[in-house]
């Protein structure tokens, strides 16, 4: 294998033209560890159609990551991109709860309750009894909507406004992706997509890159040739003429 070449059909550690194979391969149509090109296959890859382990273009697919105008991967890192591996999500955490007895008292601080609807309206509830606490009314449209189905535990700062006790903000924790009923059908649909992925890049990229590479290794590997030991200096007398 060439450090350098520059050819139409070039095959080298650097390799620059139209058809490029090389560990860093640059060309119209380029594969390497590292390829660069209109279409691009490799390990990373970047091109208008890039096809990697990493997947930058255009069009990127990349069986770890991708990214591109639009594209498939393992992770989404920019752009219109279909993750391909299902994710449970982060869980989210929640303030501290205070004591509710504390904050009942005149105190102020997180209260650990089920947000719900009655027959009084929307409102804050422990142990299946209405708190003495009102709503703000920017809260209204989204306690609304979080207790649409059911009632919805929330964290809930609520202080002493003019003698009542007024809650003016709510966390929760979402509904991670898992606890979804479509998270089982979705998954399946990913990992059929990365599957397919997997192959496309095999098919493209995957033997010529594992050949390249064992080519290299197989050159560094290979000890140089020692140079011929000089002969030692003729001893014999020369002949004495009669």
């Amino acid at each position: 294998m060439d450090f350098v070449d520059v050819s139409k059909h070039a095959h080298g550690f650097i390799a620059i033209g139209q058809e490029a194979r090389g560990i860093i391969a640059i060309g119209q149509v380029a594969t390497g560890v590292i390829a660069i090109g209109q279409g691009a296959h490799g390990i990373i890859a970047i091109g208008q159609l890039a096809v990697g382990l990493v997947g930058w273009g255009q069009v990127g697919l990349g069986i770890f990551s991708a990214a591109g105008m639009v594209g498939a991967g393992g992770r989404r890192m920019l752009g219109v991109v279909v993750p391909l591996v299902p994710s449970i999500g982060r869980p989210v955490i929640l303030p501290e709860a205070a004591p509710l007895n504390a904050v009942l008292a005149g105190g102020e601080g997180w209260l650990d309750v089920e947000l719900a609807r009655d027959a009084v309206g929307l409102g804050l509830f422990s142990d299946g009894h209405r708190l003495p606490v009102k709503l703000d009314r920017r809260l209204q449209s989204q306690g609304a909507a979080l207790a649409s189905d059911a009632s919805k535990r929330v964290r809930a700062y609520t202080r002493r406004l003019a003698g009542t006790l007024v809650c003016d903000r709510i966390a929760y924790a979402p509904e991670r992706p898992y606890q979804r009923k479509s998270f089982a059908t979705l998954a399946a649909l990913q990992i059929v997509g990365l599957v397919a992925v997997a192959c496309l890049w095999a098919h493209a990229a995957g033997h010529d890159v594992i050949t390249m590479l064992g080519e290299f290794a197989t050159e560094e590997a290979a000890p140089a040739a020692m140079p011929a030991a000089p002969r030692p200096p003729s001893t014999a007398m020369p002949r004495q003429k009669r």
